[in-house]
């Protein structure tokens, strides 16, 4: 840019010499300079011209005073960019000590921000937590405190050394700033991950999908997966309830978050607490995990699930889930036959190998141990991923 403006001044006098010489050749003029008893008199050309010549000379006697402090800066400069490179070099190579050594070299002589986060990373490597902070101070010295770049490398270092929940404040206030920067919401997805914070991470899926690192699809299906993280890790039941109340009206009708919900109420003693909504689930259609956890229920509830059951199962005859569902009840009510007949119907057409226990269990109260043994053969049989064999016929034991 100097160059530019260098030349165009040039051009500019070239111009005004061409347009003025003319006049000045027929009329050079005088110019006339007394200083104590002398006098000095020229042209007007003669004094420009002497003017450009002793500025020639002086540039030519300054240039050459500082042509060796010039060289010797160019040197510095090429040995500093030398360095940094080979500092570069070794911290891809993993060797942080001489990482570390180069850039130290170089940025003795040229600070940059990218310089002393490079040497904080070396550092890093190390184990050497004090030297990284103090490569993190002079990268934020540089542009003033907190800068961004120099948090972000802070967080990345502060997860990296398993001091995720340090990380995750200042992760969060770069969020704050700029919202869709992907490295910092790539970070905190994986910190919220870490520390099983699965509420934030339902919270964050909005900001994932507008920074453009996931669709639509992906969204919904990251949001039903940690709103059934939150749901099993609930520790009591006031907490689950309000996981459960703080999703939204569509969240609450997906069939997974369901499953998840009731789960955690029958694992917490409270297995009415998830029946309203495996009820509401059911009533779409039999599903077989649904209908596992509908008939774990307490005494209270238990005749009315059976109606339930009943119920559906005439609008879907002889669906092997409603059956399953079916003999588990009647078992815990003590209706062993109705239990049995609704147990082999279910496994008539399909084998599970809790269904075989609870068969196992029934035919031993009546006196039929073989096909008791049997029953709890197929169950382990069907455990280990083999195939069932044939209960013996009734009256063989």
């Amino acid at each position: 840019m100097k160059r530019l403006i260098l030349i165009l001044l040039v051009l500019a006098a070239l111009v005004m010499t061409a347009l003025a010489a003319p006049r000045l050749m027929s009329d050079p003029g005088l110019v006339s300079i007394e200083i104590a008893n002398y006098r000095l008199q020229m042209s007007l050309l003669t004094l420009v011209g002497a003017v450009i010549l002793v500025w020639i000379l002086i540039s030519l006697v300054v240039g050459l005073i500082r042509w060796p402090s010039r060289l010797l800066r160019r040197q510095s400069e090429k040995r500093a960019q030398r360095q940094l490179e080979n500092g570069l070099l070794a911290l891809t190579e993993g060797d942080w000590r001489r990482a570390e050594r180069e850039l130290g070299k170089s940025l003795s002589h040229h600070g940059t921000t990218a310089g002393y986060l490079a040497a904080a990373q070396a550092a890093q490597g190390q184990s050497d937590v004090e030297a990284r902070d103090q490569w993190l101070q002079l990268a934020d010295r540089r542009f003033g405190r907190k800068h961004f770049v120099t948090d972000l490398a802070k967080a990345r270092m502060l997860a990296a050394e398993g001091r995720i929940e340090e990380a995750v404040p200042v992760l969060e206030a770069l969020h704050l700033k700029k919202p869709k920067h992907t490295g910092v919401l790539r970070l905190l997805l994986q910190d919220y991950q870490d520390l099983d914070r699965w509420r934030d991470v339902r919270l964050l899926t909005p900001a994932l999908r507008k920074a453009g690192m996931i669709d639509d699809r992906r969204e919904t299906e990251l949001a039903v997966l940690a709103a059934c993280r939150e749901m099993a890790a609930a520790p009591d039941l006031e907490s689950l309830e309000g996981a459960w109340h703080a999703l939204s009206r569509k969240q609450r009708a997906v069939r997974e978050i369901v499953l998840a919900y009731a789960r955690r109420a029958g694992e917490l003693g409270h297995s009415e607490v998830g029946g309203k909504q495996l009820r509401k689930l059911l009533k779409a259609g039999p599903d077989r995990d649904a209908l596992r956890l509908f008939a774990q229920v307490d005494d209270d509830a238990r005749a009315q699930r059976i109606a339930d059951c009943e119920a559906w199962l005439r609008q879907h005859p002889g669906n092997d889930a409603l059956h399953l569902a079916l003999g588990f009840l009647y078992l815990q009510d003590r209706q062993y036959d109705q239990a049995r007949e609704h147990l082999e119907k279910s496994l008539d057409q399909t084998p599970d190998g809790e269904a075989y226990a609870a068969l196992g269990r029934i035919h031993d109260r009546s006196g039929s141990l073989e096909a008791a043994a049997q029953s709890y053969r197929n169950a382990l049989r069907l455990q280990q991923g083999r195939g069932v064999r044939a209960l013996p016929a009734p009256g063989t034991d």
